[in-house]
Parts: C-alpha cells; structure tokens; sequence
C-alpha cells in the first residue's frame, strides 16, 4: 500500500499541513507426499501437487533434508545451511488462504507487521523502529533486488510487484547476510521463488469476494513446448470500494470519509524460459484515494488525497554448466518505481488546488556467480555485483502553476564482489567462511565478512553457529528530509550478530529448533519526531531466542508452532520503540476426509509495545479457513480472518495517532482450473 507521511518533513518546511487519513511446514507435505507415491504403484504426481493430492495424502512424516537456496546463494540442504531459513511454499499459501506477500511474512518466525491503514511495515526480532519502510530487510526475487531505490522499501501490501499465486516458494534467511547480498541485508533475506509453467499446468480462473464489498480476479496460463521450451502470462485485478478506516473521523464526517477511502490495483506478469535461459517482466499498479480535512475560507471540507504507485522490473538469467565442476550464472536486470501524492490545498492566489509529491527511481542492476566444486571438501561461490541507480528523484510542486518547491535527486552506483566457501572440514563438521566488498557513490567502502560452524551431532541432531555482520547506508529520502532542515545525513548503520542453533528430530512425526541470538546495533538511523530528522542512535543491545515446533500426526493433521522472545535496548538503557517482547505462531491443518476438505486455522499472539508514550496492547488473532476440492477442476475456500473480531490498533508512525486495524472479514475463493 502507499506510503503515508513519507514528505512529513518537507511538507513542514513548506508550511503546508493535510492531515491525510489514510514454512517449511508444507515442503515437508511436498516430501512426504512424495515418498507415500515412491512406494506405490500409482503412477507419479506432477511436479507440483494438486489441492486434491494434498487432501488425500496422510502427512505423518517430518522431513529431514529440505533443499534451499537464499543464504548462500545456491541450493543446498537446509542441514548444511549455516544460516536459519524458514520456508514456506505454494501448498501453504493454498491451504492457509493467505492472499498478500504480508500475511506470508508474518507467519514466519521473529517477524510482525505494523499497518497505518496505508502501508506495512515490517519488524524483525524486535526492530521495527517508527519511519523505517522495510529497508532493513532485502527483498529478492528468483535472486533479484526488489527493495526500489528512493526510500531502500519493500512493498508487502497491494503494492507488492507480485501477486500470490504465482509465488512458488518463500524463504527467509534470517541473521546479516550483508557478506554475499550486501546493502538492506541487515536483519535477513527474503527471497520470493516464482512459478513457471511446469507449477502454473494450464490456464486458471481465480475470484475472491469479501463481505467489505472488496473483489479480486486472477487468470494466468502456461505452456510447456515440444521442444522444452516454456512460457506463462498472468494478470489480476483488485477493487476495494470501501476500505477500514484506520483513524476516527470528525464529527459527522463518518460517512463523507468512507466514500473516500478506496483504491484499486492491477498486475501483469509474462516470462519464458528456454534450457538455461529465462526471461521475465512484471508490472504493478496501484490507486488509492484516502480521505482528509481541508481548512478553506468557508469551513472544512472532506476531501480525498490520491496516491499512484506504479513499479516494473525486467529480468534475463542465465545458468550454465561449464565441465562438471563448474557453474556459470548471473543477471541483468531493469527496475523502475513511481509514486505520486497529491495532496488537495487552500491556496490564496489559486482557490483550491494539489501540492504534488512525484518521486521517480529507476535502476539497472546484474550479477555474475562462478560455483566451483572441483577442489575435495570444498564449494566455492564468487560473485560480481553492480548497481547504477541512473534516476532517484523526489520533486515537491504545485499543481495550479507547476511551480517546483523542492527537489532533491541522486545518481548512486553500487560495485561489489564477495568470494565464499564452505568447507567440509571432516564429515560432521562443515565451516562457511565468505567477506565481501561493496563500494558506493553515498557510503565508504565496506568489508562484510562471516563465517560460520555446523556440526552433525547426529542423524537426528545439528548444532550451528554463525557470526557476521551487515549494514545499510541512508537512502535519498532520509538524505532529502535532513536536507530540508540543513541537516547532514545520517551515518551508515551496522550489525554485528552471533547466533547459536540446535536442530532435533525427535521422531519421524515432531521436530523442534532452538536458536539464541545476540547482535550489536551501531549508528541505527531513527526518525527523531521532534526535529522530524533522521538521526543515529546509541548503541542498541538485542538478543533473543525463537522454538519452533513440527508436528505431524497419522490422521494426516499437522500442527507448527513458533515462539519468539526478543529484547533490545540503547546504552541508556531505554527500550526500543514498537518492539513486542514476545511472538507466539500457530498454523494447524486437519483433513476432513468425509467431506473432502481441509480445516485449517492460524493464530498470532503479540505481547504489549511501546510508540512514543503510547502503548499498544497485545492481541491474539484467530483465522480460519476451510477449503472444498468440488471437483477435479474446481476449487473453493472460505476464510474468516479475525474470527473473534478483536480490536487492534498500530502505530508505525510517531507523527500519527494509534491506527485501527480492520475487524472480522470474510472471504470466499473460487477456482476453477480451465485446462
């Protein structure tokens, strides 16, 4: 969604004030699903298995090995990954019904989302501080940056480039992993793993209909040629009349507000893909209107201030075995974004008119990885990486006259290399050693080494250890509000991080991790509310621990828990602004077999936090989902998120008051498979 308050600070140097109101779990069901076909005489399942398949395959077993790719930047068993990775898959996202990149995210463990009723902001193990917009995390996909380059953001609401069903796989990477990704990097990796024909099979026709008025319409179709080549197309459409909202109105106004707090928003994406070639475009949209008060020489009046956001990347990759101990990749890679605000103003030369925020980015961007695995115990990873930001612009201006106010813009260029290994030392012990080197046009260079211990206590038992560190330099829109205020940017922020992880497979049907982290925070960037400058805070302490749980039962049920318990605080001793002490996730899935049908249901528990002088309470929110496989080609699911209706407010934004979050919504998917 859009960025609420994002030109605060500018717009205060103008004098001008609007008040706008705006898991691993199911890659295990994949194994088990596929060891239960091995040992039959059925023929096997496609690639990528049907809701159906799911609904009549028993999950009674964890699985030991599941492959992923994100911390080190090519496949490999999760038991030899140094790094955490939390998955979560296609099947998932079927089955819990989560219909935005947001809701996959905050099933993972350590992480929790603010809403403004505008934009998500996202927090990881403790942090998520008042005026970041999700800059701290790096946001890839099929292994390209997304995060857009005027405010480092990535976009997790409507706003998200992706739509859901043509996500295949996400995996987060948690911990610094600045030594192969560099900038962003700081709190993890998120890395979001496309759909190509061979998952999409056919054409598809998805519609969802909410009880708030809001509609949504997916098609996609896929190809797969004779001579193996392939190639997919999807587009979607999404209305929401009448959106929550998010703040009290006036007196009165309720219902004038209402009429303005609405939005739409479409995408398109196409690819192909050819033996080790594939191409790729993606396209988003969207408008939003949100409602405001403007003072005029005649009174108050509701009006609506708008927003676009447009953003498109453009992707070609290539892969190549060169010999058979050597692997050639690499990108290159178009991104755009554009964002747009007009707010509605009173202005005596020009009667009512719109103060225009125009903020335009766009990037080049590539990579190339050289694997070598031809030396004994060895697996070598180097790397090449730029980045030429060739337009970043902020413009601030008046509609009537197209009189520029401000502008502020940059043309950053990124250049970085980083060389790792992973070293088999002896057979149960493995070392990860990498450092990289990136240097900018706004930051120092900057060395980011890690290195990393995995012991295989056993079959059943892993012991990992892992020590590195991460950064991130000040994007143009913090450079452009100290500016405003002549103030120097803020310093490059820095982590330093241990984290200790034990791995068991108590049986084949329940398995738990336990992991303890401590980082070291230097220079953390912080919007200081009452300057409304970016600023560098004392050093920050956080540490935490996170349990998670898998368990899965012969009926075929399977229930996954996480708790996490996260503390930080400043060398003054003070806590840290929007962090819950604690985090507690449920998903549970239950066939009903006489019904042909899956139950599922997931549950999110958040402890109280602190923004400003207000505190948030916490919650627990209960969604729940059934899901009907009618017949071979048609599917339906129904889904009440904030079942118990609670009442949730958020405040990511100082500058604003707490932000209702919406209630009790029911929702009903169809989809009907057309070949």
């Amino acid at each position: 969604m859009m960025r609420t308050s994002r030109l605060t600070a500018i717009s205060l140097l103008l004098g001008l004030s609007a008040t706008a109101q705006s898991s691993e779990a199911e890659t295990a069901t994949r194994t088990s699903m596929q060891t239960a076909v091995q040992n039959s005489t059925a023929p096997p399942p496609p690639a990528t298995p049907s809701l159906e398949q799911l609904l009549s395959t028993p999950l009674s077993d964890v699985p030991r090995q599941i492959e992923v790719s994100t911390a080190a930047r090519y496949a490999q068993s999760s038991n030899q990954s140094v790094n955490v990775t939390y998955v979560v898959t296609s099947a998932d996202i079927e089955l819990f019904q989560w219909h935005t990149l947001a809701q996959i995210l905050q099933s993972l463990p350590g992480i929790y989302l603010s809403n403004d009723g505008a934009f998500l902001y996202v927090g990881v193990r403790g942090l998520g501080q008042p005026g970041d917009f999700n800059s701290r995390l790096l946001f890839m996909l099929d292994g390209v940056r997304i995060n857009e380059n005027i405010y480092d953001a990535g976009l997790l609401g409507s706003d998200a480039i992706i739509d859901v069903e043509n996500i295949d796989r996400v995996e987060f990477a948690a911990g610094p992993g600045a030594a192969v990704y560099g900038n962003n990097a700081f709190f993890g990796v998120v890395n979001i793993l496309t759909k190509t024909a061979q998952q999409l099979r056919g054409g598809a026709l998805r519609m969802t209909m909410q009880n708030s008025g809001s509609n949504r319409y997916f098609f996609n179709t896929a190809r797969r040629l004779e001579q193996g080549a392939e190639w997919w197309f999807s587009a979607s459409h999404q209305q929401h009349p009448e959106l929550p909202l998010a703040f009290e109105p006036p007196a009165g106004e309720a219902e004038a507000y209402q009429a303005q707090n609405h939005e739409h928003l479409s995408r398109l994406r196409f690819g192909l893909r050819h033996q080790g070639l594939r191409f790729q475009a993606l396209w988003s949209g969207q408008t939003r209107y949100s409602p405001s008060s403007l003072p005029t020489p005649s009174g108050w009046q509701t009006v609506a201030v708008a927003d676009q956001n447009d953003n498109f990347l453009v992707s070609l990759a290539h892969q190549q075995a060169i010999g058979d101990d050597l692997v050639l990749s690499g990108h290159l890679n178009q991104s755009g974004s554009r964002y747009q605000r007009d707010i509605p103003i009173y202005h005596p030369d020009y009667a009512q008119t719109l103060l225009r925020s125009d903020q335009l980015g766009r990037w080049f961007s590539g990579d190339l990885l050289l694997q070598y695995q031809g030396l004994t115990a060895h697996d070598l990873l180097f790397g090449l990486e730029f980045q030429d930001d060739v337009r970043q612009q902020i413009e601030v201006s008046l509609a009537a006259s197209n009189e520029l106010y401000q502008g502020y813009y940059g043309h950053n260029q990124r250049k970085s290399m980083f060389v790792q290994d992973q070293w088999q030392l002896l057979p149960q012990h493995s070392l990860l050693l990498g450092v990289r080197y990136d240097d900018s046009r706004v930051s120092p260079p900057r060395w980011s080494p890690r290195v990393g211990w995995v012991w295989q206590l056993n079959d059943a038992q892993n012991l990992k250890l892992l020590h590195g560190s991460a950064y991130r330099a000040a994007n143009l829109y913090e450079f452009a509000t100290n500016s405003s205020f002549y103030a120097p940017p803020p310093d490059v922020e820095t982590v330093t991080s241990t984290e200790l992880t034990f791995e068991h497979q108590l049986s084949r049907q329940f398995s738990y991790r336990l992991s303890w982290y401590y980082a070291d925070i230097d220079d953390l960037i912080m919007l200081k509310p009452t300057e409304a400058i970016f600023t560098n805070s004392n050093q920050i302490h956080n540490y935490g621990t996170e349990l998670t749980l898998d368990w899965r039962m012969q009926s075929g049920a399977m229930l996954s828990a996480a708790w996490s318990w996260q503390r930080g605080k400043n060398d003054l001793g003070e806590r840290l602004q929007n962090s819950p002490q604690h985090l507690v996730k449920l998903q549970y899935q239950q066939p009903i077999s006489w019904l042909d049908a899956q139950f599922s249901a997931t549950a999110l528990g958040m402890s109280q936090r602190w923004v400003g002088d207000t505190p948030l309470a916490g919650y627990v929110v209960v969604d729940l989902g059934l899901t009907w496989q009618l017949r071979t080609q048609h599917l339906l699911a129904v889904q009440l998120q904030n079942s118990g209706d609670r009442m949730i407010f958020d405040r990511p934004l100082q500058s604003n008051p707490p932000a209702l979050q919406p209630g009790r919504l029911l929702s009903v998917t169809w989809r009907w498979q057309l070949w």
